[in-house]
């Protein structure tokens, strides 16, 4: 255990030491890959990744009043990361933490006083980590090449408690495994056809010859509708299918994507994995969408700023629009926003500025005395 490493005894040691059964990063390799495999998987760390990707990014400032003030310019690394969309990029990080624990991105690009203005991100599979000792600071390899700490921007997942990074909990839970064991099952039935359809008896053995005769002869008569004649000493039987739902193959499944919605904080019934019953009302799905927000993805929001912060020239500052993606129904927001006016605590500037419209035009005196705008 750490705790009990003396001053004398520094060896090396790694988080995955304590977190899994090696100091290999690519342990999990496989179990990330049938990850990769389901559906509940996929449809959960979709969500979260474009939940994350629409939101406004901006920096800011504080004003002279202490409060926040949007730069004018954007610094590079906001509006524009990486060669592609900006949304595209934030998916990719946001999906390696779900999937592998962290993020890792390479610093490919940085301004004239050393800031980053461009990351890309890393297979973190490619990635491996050393740390001598609790607290020491962590080499790190991308593709067996040294690669200096100053160079990567780390976004982690699940912080445990004595990890210096994220782990992904959705591979502790062993969820994956059963999961994928179900989906196989299911796979190979219907693939091999492992249940047949029905089960000739005959009174007398038969050898291979007589019985793909017998057999041939009653499927070429099921073919064209007509009735199948059986001689004396055969008896047709159907197979119940009872023996695969005995299984519960799917209600594993099923289960199992429930408990995986569970771990990523994503309603089952976005995922089509809602219980029996269950239906989504536009009231409730807003009240589920405000509650996803400030239970599951409000924390991973505020680590992304903190980490993009980070980066950035002080004094400034990221922050996410949240806003933005909690927009209500129309006559909601505007009645929200008279009560705004009426309160004093928005003006029409503003709120037409939150409907994404120019100021108001300026009024026009035309001949003959009459105001129009």
């Amino acid at each position: 255990m750490l705790g009990n490493l003396g001053r004398g005894e520094r060896r090396s040691i790694s988080y995955q030491d304590v977190w899994s059964k090696g100091n290999d990063w690519h342990a999990e390799g496989k179990a990330t890959h049938d990850a990769l495999a389901l559906s509940a998987v996929i449809a959960c760390v979709n969500l979260r990744a474009n939940t994350i990707a629409q939101l406004p990014l901006k920096a800011y400032r504080n004003g002279p009043d202490g409060l926040p003030v949007e730069l004018p310019r954007q610094p590079q690394l906001i509006e524009a990361p990486s060669n592609g969309p900006r949304s595209y990029w934030l998916r990719q990080m946001s999906i390696s933490r779900d999937i592998f624990g962290n993020a890792f991105g390479m610093v490919v690009g940085r301004d004239a006083a050393g800031w980053p203005t461009a990351v890309v991100w890393l297979d973190p599979t490619k990635v491996t980590t050393k740390q001598q000792y609790a607290g020491a600071p962590i080499d790190y390899t991308f593709n067996g090449k040294p690669v200096a700490a100053e160079d990567l921007v780390i976004v982690p997942g699940f912080p445990v408690p004595g990890s210096p990074l994220g782990i992904s909990p959705l591979q502790r839970s062993g969820l994956v495994e059963l999961s994928s064991r179900a989906q196989a099952f299911g796979a190979d039935w219907f693939k091999n056809g492992a249940v047949p359809s029905a089960i000739l008896y005959a009174d007398t053995e038969l050898d291979a010859e007589q019985a793909e005769r017998i057999r041939a002869s009653v499927q070429a008569s099921w073919r064209k509708r007509r009735p199948a004649v059986l001689g004396s000493g055969l008896r047709w039987e159907k197979v119940s299918t009872s023996d695969v739902n005995e299984s519960q193959a799917l209600e594993t499944m099923n289960h199992a994507g429930r408990d995986i919605c569970r771990i990523y904080g994503v309603d089952p019934a976005w995922v089509g994995l809602g219980g029996s019953g269950s239906s989504l009302t536009y009231q409730n799905l807003a009240d589920r969408l405000t509650s996803f927000m400030a239970s599951t993805m409000n924390a991973e929001l505020v680590l992304i700023q903190e980490v993009m912060t980070a980066n950035l020239p002080r004094p400034q500052f990221a922050r996410f629009n949240t806003g933005a993606f909690l927009r209500s129904d129309l006559p909601t927001r505007y009645g929200a926003y008279s009560t705004a006016l009426a309160a004093g605590f928005l003006s029409v500037s503003e709120v037409r500025e939150l409907e994404d419209r120019g100021p108001m035009p300026a009024p026009t005196t035309p001949p003959g005395g009459a105001t129009s705008a």
